[in-house]
């Protein structure tokens, strides 16, 4: 079914590519351009030529940003600078299109596009979170970037923000960093897990257009487009996965969950008594508490180990659909890289090389969603 569309421009060097975003648009909805002035700067002079494209109040009769917002059935803004979004997250109005923007209340589409310091600086961040709950963020994904660089921040292809946009992707859940067990009020026991890999992954699934669910331990960074739930303990992190369980297909579970349990101490332990000992009990397993209550929902399990063994009982023993498998011998925790291989309940079925996290998330998803 046609719809009523206004495409927006903003001013950056990947702006070009709204002009194949507009072609395939165009083919069966009625789509209209707006542009901020520097938006101008980055599209092709034939394409401004063959299109009207409104930049400007004096292109328009009467209240514009009025009509237009109540004309459009979609808003997609592609792509979106920083610059663009912290205005739009603040309730700037200087131009025609934030002005039509804070007036429009239905489907919201920014797709951002900046190199990745910029698109990880904190206010940025802040101004996404704060905007997704009225918002649906397609990427930056990660990618090439501008001076030959690498990183999050490269604004997704046209094709793929067309099929965002008319392709229903699954909800997915993606839990990432340590839990912390108690031992007193004041201590826990956790690991060492940077989260750095569920991160990624979180991301990529938001890039391609996945309702992505981010359960992060309390120190991770938050992911910005996507709902985020905060977990401390591994009861907390199983709670929080119980509750998003409506209409899920897919869980990688990349959250380092503790071995083990304490009998928690009220209070905290004081020192001056002497030697204290902990008792360790084993913890449940999440994965397969899990799967014995969600039997439909794929489940792609983790594995750090200090070797190479493909753990087929493992897989079994957890009855997950996947491992993905680890090795912390060449591998150490924070690091920006990984190497891993996946396995089925059956065979290998991928073998990484030594590659960013970004990129391995890609081939992890490309290898458990089928």
């Amino acid at each position: 079914m046609s719809e009523n569309i206004l495409l927006g421009i903003t001013g950056s060097i990947a702006s070009s590519k709204s002009e194949v975003l507009f072609q395939l648009l165009n083919k069966q909805n009625n789509v209209e351009i707006f542009s901020t002035n520097e938006g101008l700067k980055y599209v092709s002079q034939d394409f401004q030529n063959e299109n009207t494209i409104y930049s400007s109040w004096d292109q328009l009769e009467g209240s514009p940003h009025i009509e237009y917002a109540r004309w459009a059935d979609k808003v997609i803004i592609y792509p979106a600078t920083a610059n663009f979004i912290s205005k739009y997250a603040h309730g700037l109005a200087d131009d025609l299109l934030l002005s039509t923007l804070l007036m429009f209340d239905k489907d919201i589409y920014i797709a951002p596009a900046m190199h990745e310091e910029m698109f990880m600086d904190k206010k940025i961040q802040e101004n996404i979170l704060n905007l997704s709950n009225k918002v649906t963020f397609c990427g930056p994904r990660f990618g090439n970037l501008d001076i030959g660089d690498q990183g999050i921040g490269r604004l997704v292809e046209p094709n793929e923000l067309f099929d965002i946009l008319y392709t229903k992707k699954d909800k997915v859940i993606v839990t990432s960093g340590p839990t912390s067990e108690y031992i007193d009020d004041v201590r826990v026991i956790t690991n060492k897990s940077s989260g750095k890999q569920g991160r990624a992954i979180a991301i990529e699934l938001m890039s391609q257009g996945y309702e992505v669910v981010y359960i992060h331990s309390k120190d991770i960074e938050p992911v910005a487009g996507v709902r985020n739930i905060i977990f401390e303990t591994s009861e907390d992190l199983l709670k929080a996965m119980d509750s998003e369980t409506n209409n899920l297909k897919h869980l990688f579970m990349v959250a380092a969950v503790s071995d083990f349990v304490i009998k928690k101490t009220k209070g905290k332990i004081d020192r001056s008594k002497g030697e204290a000992s902990i008792n360790l009990s084993p913890n449940i397993d999440i994965v397969k508490e899990y799967k014995l209550k969600n039997r439909d929902v794929n489940v792609i399990s983790f594995s750090a180990q200090t070797n190479n063994d493909l753990n087929f009982e493992k897989i079994k023993s957890k009855d997950s659909d996947y491992l993905v498998i680890n090795n912390l011998s060449d591998n150490y925790f924070g690091s920006d890289m990984n190497k891993v291989t996946i396995i089925n309940k059956s065979e290998k079925i991928y073998e990484s090389g030594d590659e960013n996290k970004h990129l391995i998330a890609q081939k992890i998803i490309q290898n458990t969603i089928i």
